[in-house]
């Protein structure tokens, strides 16, 4: 595993977050729609008089729109296990490293997605009796070490 990898992975988190948004959207047209299909086959009602208003979508159309609908969903939906692939590879590549302290650095900015600043917080938080404190630029330096040692 190299360093292009654990970048594409943090893209592709951001990518997921816009995927579920889409699919949830989406979700909700396909819902919208068919309650406008449902409202459109109503009867009049109260005894058949008055005007009637015409409503939702034909038949052919309501069924075109909501099966493309259904297959766009779908290829999100594998576009977002494909992430999920590319996740528990990184895990699996976090769980290989030797040393905790290594594996928590590499969990913090790459799964937690924290900066190297918030991780260096986060590792002093931990190991408060460390004679020397964790900065950005150990946290930076380190990762990058273990990964040139990899790749």
């Amino acid at each position: 595993m190299d360093n292009s990898l654990l970048n594409e992975y943090a893209a592709m988190k951001a990518e997921v977050k816009d995927l579920r948004r889409r699919i949830s959207s989406l979700r909700h047209e396909i819902k919208k729609a068919s309650a406008a299909y449902e409202d459109g086959k109503e009867g009049r009602g109260w005894g058949g008089r008055g005007s009637v208003r015409a409503s939702g979508y034909p038949p052919s159309l309501f069924h075109k729109k909501q099966e493309k609908m259904m297959e766009l969903v779908m290829l999100l939906e594998c576009r977002e296990i494909e992430f999920l692939d590319m996740t528990l590879e990184v895990e699996r590549f976090i769980e290989a490293i030797g040393k905790s302290e290594m594996r928590i650095m590499f969990r913090l900015y790459y799964i937690e997605d924290f900066s190297y600043i918030k991780v260096a917080d986060e590792m002093n938080q931990m190991f408060p009796r460390r004679s020397i404190a964790y900065t950005d630029e150990n946290v930076k330096k380190r990762i990058q070490r273990y990964l040139a040692a990899c790749g």
